[in-house]
């Protein structure tokens, strides 16, 4: 499961930074993913024989953009859509459909977003026809969620329980923020690399018995990059699983002194009590044009849970560029998983 890689990558529990905004919260069968724009998404789907999801995603501020999108692994239409076994009500008119590998039903009509809403706010199951359903215990408070953060709780655009507040109440959308690339043009000279990646194995041997790193790591290979005429960026493989690997990473001074680990920040708010920032990178990859330092660790083969963020260097550290996460397995497409974080360069 999730919380076993998410363990690998990192053992460090991270306190929260003052002003975080993105947030990942779970209600029983239910995801709520908002970014630092507000922008939020609530996701419930099934790890079951035949793979089903539904997903309402909202932009924040009073005119947000509002869509909901059904899917299952089987074909279905809007009539085959079952609360507890009843009708939901869907007009095919309002629903796009897509059957391209199963079915998706999708719209960004409000009203027929808000009925859908309303419909399946007091069920317990959902049905996309034959065995395709997702579960809607947690349904509720994950709506209530959405409206929280977005600060629309009790007024006309809350999803949970609409109220009378003006729609002029609802905080505006948040700037998506710019982070520049760090281009690096320092480069290694002939013979440094494997200098440096000799030195730091050979220093930081505690750090990697602690971390209980294998001293076979099959195709991952050590790699060391120039981060300044100073400093370079030394990554360290630890573990390799079953489909993917994961390296340590350090910054070493490139004429000898001493070396620290990189622990890259991955902050966000929730009812999760495993928070970390990331110190274990899963499939890392590194890249001077931009200084992008960048990971994806996959919380199983099938991809459909997991955690990916990437972070710049800006001369002095590694600064969050981008955040997604899905930590309970199970929904329809591979890597689809929320965006937490995000950035412009």
């Amino acid at each position: 499961m999730y919380q076993a890689v998410l363990l690998a990558l990192s053992t460090i529990v991270a306190a929260v930074p003052p002003g975080t905004l993105q947030s990942y919260d779970t209600y029983k069968s239910w995801l709520v993913a908002c970014d630092n724009t507000l922008s939020c998404q609530a996701k419930g789907f099934t790890d079951g024989e035949t793979r089903a999801e539904l997903s309402i995603d909202r932009e924040a501020g009073a005119d947000g953009a509002l869509t909901a999108s059904l899917s299952a692994e089987t074909t279905f239409a809007a009539g085959d859509v079952l609360v507890d076994g009843k009708p939901a009500g869907l007009d095919p008119k309002d629903w796009k459909r897509d059957d391209d590998g199963g079915t998706t039903l999708t719209t960004d009509r409000a009203d027929a977003v808000r009925a859908l809403v309303a419909r399946l706010r007091n069920g317990t199951r959902l049905s996309l026809g034959g065995k395709a359903e997702v579960p809607l215990e947690g349904f509720a408070a994950a709506m209530l969620r959405v409206d929280d953060r977005q600060g629309r709780v009790g007024g006309v655009t809350a999803l949970n329980k609409p109220g009378s507040a003006p729609a002029w109440r609802v905080p505006a959308a948040l700037l998506v923020p710019h982070i520049p690339a760090h281009p690096i043009s320092a480069t290694l000279a002939a013979g440094e690399a494997e200098r440096l990646i000799h030195a730091v194995r050979d220093g930081q041997q505690a750090v990697m018995e602690k971390e209980e790193c294998e001293s076979h790591t099959g195709p991952l290979t050590p790699e060391a990059y120039a981060l300044d005429d100073k400093r370079a960026l030394v990554m360290i493989p630890c573990l390799m699983g079953a489909y993917q690997g994961s390296s340590l990473a350090f910054v070493a001074p490139r004429g000898g002194g001493p070396v620290w680990r990189v622990i890259a920040p991955a902050p966000y708010l929730g009812n999760d009590p495993d928070r970390t920032d990331v110190d274990m990178f899963t499939e890392a990859d590194f890249d001077p044009a931009t200084g992008m330092l960048s990971m994806a660790g996959k919380g199983r083969g099938l991809a459909d849970c997991g955690m990916a963020a990437s972070w710049i260097w800006n001369g002095d550290t590694f600064q969050l560029a981008s955040l997604n996460l899905q930590e309970a397995c199970g929904g329809v497409s591979a890597g689809d998983w929320p965006t937490l974080f995000r950035s412009e360069q």
